[in-house]
């Protein structure tokens, strides 16, 4: 049995078909929890692939090469968030100077705050170049982390902890404090914990998912636009 499962770990497709069969698990998981927020399916999905590596019974630079494809599809899924902006089109273009306001003010406070719990943590300074983006979705970062002399694995890695923690505590932060209104919680989520929060906004309501990926696109485009010519100055 073990050795059929080292072949079965050496395969080519071997990472691609375990992170596909590690998150359709983790997205059953999820819907048998009633979409608790603590089972998001990102995050289960992560745990067998890293407990095979961990083990060694899968080369990093195996998983790398084997999940290529899906490394390269994040970037035609995160423009189709295009299709529900489309739909909630007129909501948003009444509520632009608002909107534009808020991404900004999201974007600029997310950044210093990664700079500086960075800077406080002794990080050195390509470690604080790959943490600056995490604010965006992960095809994002790892282009801006790239651009500005960080490492993007470190970016991708910094996103993903970020999408998961403002998923969870994302959600029951605003029903504490009593905020209802699902474009503010779709957007809220989507400047916040970018793809992971989109995905958990749409939970909530298409309405909301529709801010989310307008936080999460906007966002993405303003970090990536204006990061790389202040980066500089911050280390």
């Amino acid at each position: 049995m073990s050795r059929l499962l080292d072949i079965a770990l050496h395969h080519p497709l071997a990472g691609l078909l375990l992170t596909l069969a590690a998150f359709q698990a983790g997205l059953a998981i999820y819907r048998l929890s009633g979409r608790h927020v603590l089972l998001q399916p990102f995050l289960l999905a992560c745990i067998p692939v890293v407990l095979l590596i961990r083990g060694g019974y899968l080369s990093l630079e195996a998983y790398t090469d084997s999940t290529a494809w899906l490394r390269y599809l994040l970037g035609p899924a995160t423009v189709a968030l295009a299709v529900p902006l489309y739909r909630h089109i007129g909501a948003i273009a009444r509520h632009a100077p608002v909107l534009a306001l808020t991404i900004s003010f999201g974007a600029f406070t997310a950044t210093s705050l990664a700079w500086l719990l960075a800077t406080l943590g002794g990080a050195n300074p390509v470690v604080l170049l790959s943490v600056l983006p995490k604010t965006v979705t992960t095809p994002i970062a790892m282009q801006v982390a790239q651009a500005i002399g960080g490492w993007p694995h470190i970016a991708a890695g910094t996103v993903a902890l970020t999408g998961v923690a403002g998923a969870v505590a994302g959600p029951w932060l605003m029903d504490r404090c009593g905020i209802r209104d699902p474009r503010v919680r779709g957007l809220a989520l989507g400047i916040t914990a970018h793809a992971v929060g989109t995905a958990r906004a749409f939970d909530e309501s298409p309405q909301a998912g529709a801010f989310a990926s307008l936080g999460l696109g906007l966002t993405g485009l303003l970090v990536a636009l204006v990061l790389p010519f202040v980066a500089s100055s911050l280390i």
